[in-house]
């Protein structure tokens, strides 16, 4: 079966058709682009960092005895009391600190007492401390702030 071609369209009839065709090309090819950068930058906004959060990491570490050894316990946190904290190794750890290790971006504060209270001593932001009998601190931390 065959089908009859349309009659011929006189020459002019579709002037302004291939510019309306071209500009909506134009439109389409934008709003393409847009939809792309946009989702673009959708997918690379990065995720909140911890502090943005509400969150700390946990980057402080205290350790039992001298030079990073036996039970350690690592904070995230103030902690106003460690008298209902144990080491690793299950040793009550209130007044019992002798080294530590700060990996925080900012300093940390123990104290010699509950409540952030007493003697204090601090470590820098990213510093270690092996030996707190080197500053008159051998097994006195009650407490820890700066988060």
């Amino acid at each position: 079966m065959e089908f009859p071609l349309p009659p011929p369209v006189a020459a002019g009839a579709f002037a302004g058709l291939n510019e309306g065709v071209v500009s909506m090309r134009k439109i389409a090819l934008s709003l393409g682009l847009a939809a792309v950068t946009g989702a673009s930058l959708f997918v690379i906004s990065p995720a909140a960092t911890a502090a943005e959060s509400g969150t700390q990491a946990a980057c402080f570490t205290l350790w039992q005895t001298a030079n990073y050894n036996d039970g350690s316990r690592t904070f995230s946190a103030n902690d106003a009391n460690f008298n209902n904290n144990n080491w690793s190794n299950g040793q009550s750890s209130n007044d019992d600190a002798n080294s530590a290790r700060n990996r925080c971006s900012h300093r940390v504060f123990l104290y010699a007492d509950a409540g952030y209270s007493g003697q204090s001593y601090y470590l820098q932001a990213n510093s270690n401390d092996g030996d707190f009998g080197n500053n008159a601190f051998s097994n006195k931390a009650s407490s820890l702030n700066g988060f």
